[in-house]
């Protein structure tokens, strides 16, 4: 089946999204325009139309309205997402063989921007969560220790919120950066949203970081690709590292940039400054009469985080579950959308994320409840017949290995310390494919990249470990080595 085709076929499907992007099947319809051929609005810089990569006209007034909103000194709208944000933005403040802090649940984008730039990245490890296995916290004793040992760190590169929408302290994190002359770069693709929840947790463009890479397809009602890089008003960036930085915009991004993604992200800032507060105080309300409701469930948990994003939230098994071995949480998401037509964002063995936005109704919050409310109810009865099995010796419990996660992993990296090299300097070294079952102790010559979220196990120039390899996607079964 061709493209056309899947798409067609998808969009029959009317699914409630509780994934990307934020407009939600066009829930908020940013490109409706009355009696407007929209390929008519697919132009290239003739007189008027200005250029991205030189904006002095329409572009830059938009520019201008965006930097307002966000109470940002300069923002620059991106039409490759936040990854060439975030590439030009640390090419742009540093230079090859530069040290860097960075958290090792970082996207895929700026490890390439790590291994493009030849910089030397120094991680910083995060807390995990031991039930769920994702990352729920980076410390400041964390930062401050990896500073003490490093002295000559030129930058830091954060996540916030992560991408199950967890927040830290980064407040505390930028202010000692910026003691030790650091600077703090931010990629906040997934909160562009975070200024319109008065209540919730602020932006680090609020909080003090230098440069905040934000993508708003991702959480607000614009398309896929759209995005921003922010520039503080009291930023650290010399002449030279704002220069440097312009220039890897221009770059880095096509040089007949798409129109059409501009003028989306233009829409979106109309109907988030018109409606934006109100918009999510109603998405606010409407989560919390849903979490409440769901806490009823005998089997389901549904949550979001304390300390949290609370647009994302997450479905798992209580841990009264472990009575009922029938169900798995692939289980719960395949049958939301061939049952329900109900699309989450990602699962894993451990949870279900769902991602909510200003572009959800309330019937999209009411249908999910009484979808988990009728699976929950399944798992009820599924239990009470494997019970009644197990009375007549009837039922036979599979042997499964013991889930491993990202916290198995990031403990043994520390422990065995398994960088060889920089990625940057495995890039012209020979290398062979080696199976999976041979590949443990042999130093990577590739990334392994489960997507999503993005985030690496395994990183070129590493050694690879029993840990690492525990988390590999199944489909793979080979991995390109160094030769030895």
């Amino acid at each position: 089946m061709r493209l056309s085709k899947a798409l067609e076929q998808i969009g029959n499907e009317k699914l409630v999204s509780f994934h990307m992007p934020g407009h939600k099947n066009g829930s908020i319809d940013i490109l409706k325009v009355h009696s407007v051929n929209l390929l008519s609005y697919d132009i290239t810089e003739i007189p008027g139309a200005d250029h991205l990569h030189g904006a002095e006209g329409c572009i830059k007034e938009t520019e201008i309205a965006i930097a307002e909103f966000y109470n940002a000194f300069i923002s620059k709208m991106l039409i490759n997402g936040s990854t060439v944000g975030l590439l030009s933005a640390i090419m742009g403040v540093t230079a090859p063989g530069d040290q860097i802090l960075v958290n090792r649940n970082a996207h895929k984008s700026i490890y390439n921007a790590i291994e493009m730039h030849r910089l030397d990245p120094v991680y910083l490890f995060p807390i995990v969560d031991d039930r769920l296995g994702i990352p729920i916290d980076l410390t400041l004793d964390t930062v401050g220790e990896a500073i003490s040992s490093h002295p000559n760190v030129k930058a830091c590169v954060l996540t916030y919120p992560t991408y199950e929408g967890l927040c830290y302290d980064i407040r505390a994190i930028i202010a000692l950066c910026h003691e030790n002359n650091i600077l703090v770069i931010v990629d906040e693709a997934h909160g562009p949203h975070l200024l319109l929840n008065k209540t919730g947790p602020k932006s680090a463009l609020e909080l003090g970081a230098d440069l905040v890479i934000q993508s708003f397809h991702k959480t607000m009602p614009s398309v896929t690709q759209t995005a921003v890089l922010h520039i503080s008003k009291n930023h650290i960036l010399s002449n030279d590292q704002l220069d440097r930085l312009n220039w890897h915009l221009g770059a880095l991004q096509s040089s007949s940039p798409s129109y059409l993604l501009m003028y989306a992200m233009d829409q979106m800032l109309y109907c988030v400054e018109k409606d934006g507060i109100e918009l999510m105080q109603n998405t606010l309300n409407w989560l919390e009469a849903f979490y409440n409701k769901c806490s009823s469930f005998k089997h389901l948990e549904v949550f979001t985080f304390k300390k949290g994003d609370p647009t994302k939230f997450v479905i798992t098994f209580k841990a009264s579950h472990n009575a009922c071995e029938s169900w798995s949480i692939s289980d719960v998401t395949n049958l939301l959308r061939r049952s329900y037509q109900i699309q989450s964002e990602y699962d894993s063995e451990r949870l279900i994320l769902m991602m909510a936005s200003i572009a959800n109704s309330e019937s999209d919050y009411i249908r999910l409840y009484e979808a988990l409310k009728q699976i929950d109810q399944e798992i009820a009865t599924s239990c009470v017949e494997i019970y009644n099995e197990k009375l007549k010796g009837e039922h036979v419990k599979d042997e499964k290995c013991e889930v491993c996660s990202y916290d198995h992993v990031y403990e043994s990296i520390k422990k065995s310390q398994t960088k060889v090299y920089n990625a940057s300097d495995v890039i012209y070294l020979k290398s062979e494919d080696v199976a999976v079952t041979e590949c443990v102790g042999r130093i990577a010559k590739e990334y392994i990249i489960p997507y999503p979220p993005g985030i690496p196990i395994l990183v070129p120039g590493e050694r690879i470990i029993e840990a690492t390899l525990a988390l590999f996607p199944v489909e793979i079964k080979r991995v390109k080595c160094l030769l030895e």
